[in-house]
């Protein structure tokens, strides 16, 4: 794995002791984040890299990827286009960098993960403002809606590789739940279909919530 570049290892270093915590220090880990998300010269170099890949307008690179550890990415959906609601099973900040990032935070109702989502937090996060997140309470989705400025570009850092735990999805239109394995991806935007119904999806929670 390449080393990491200046910027990014200043971040590491600031997040280090905060992320070392028996509960993580958010706060100090995001301000971190904001921080780099400032350096408009190193940014432009990794937005020109979304820019210039086969998604163009719109897509992720990594920007800092170990095995094991904090990893950082740089994320750009299009117009209009949100996540999927999912959780993480790691710590998660979000910086803007340029552009207004739709973020919200849910909460499951019900007795099992899948009956549903309430939503308990909406944000617009313009350049320089972050949120984090902390399991269990990271069930979220984010991107962009019409008529609330331009796409952001963001960086996402997680305390881990996501893929290596097992985490949920959830379709927020009708309230199916599903599973992901770890490895397994998650779709890129809520639009995308969910899967057909099978062990990884709560058959159950098909039907369109009231």
């Amino acid at each position: 794995m390449n080393q990491p570049d200046s910027p990014v290892r200043s971040l590491l270093e600031q997040i280090a002791a905060p992320a070392a915590l028996d509960t993580p220090d958010l706060a100090a880990i995001g301000v971190a984040l904001s921080e780099l998300a400032t350096d408009t010269d190193y940014m432009a170099r990794w937005i020109s890299r979304i820019t210039a890949g086969p998604e163009g307008e719109r897509g992720s690179v990594a920007i800092h990827a170990p095995e094991r550890g904090p990893r950082l990415m740089m994320v750009h959906r299009p117009k209009g286009g949100m996540s999927a609601a999912h959780d993480h099973g790691t710590w998660v900040a979000i910086a803007s960098i340029v552009g207004i990032e739709t973020h919200r935070r849910y909460r499951s109702v019900g007795e099992r993960a899948g009956p549903g989502l309430e939503v308990v937090e909406a944000l617009e996060l313009a350049p320089m403002h972050t949120t984090t997140l902390l399991p269990p309470d990271d069930i979220h989705d984010h991107g962009h809606v019409v008529g609330r400025g331009e796409p952001a570009h963001i960086l996402i850092l997680t305390g881990d590789d996501q893929r290596r735990f097992t985490r949920n999805e959830w379709d927020v239109a009708t309230g199916r739940h599903r599973i992901l394995r770890p490895g397994e991806q998650g779709r890129w935007l809520a639009s995308e279909p969910m899967p057909p119904g099978g062990p990884d999806v709560d058959v159950a929670d098909e039907a369109v919530p009231s």
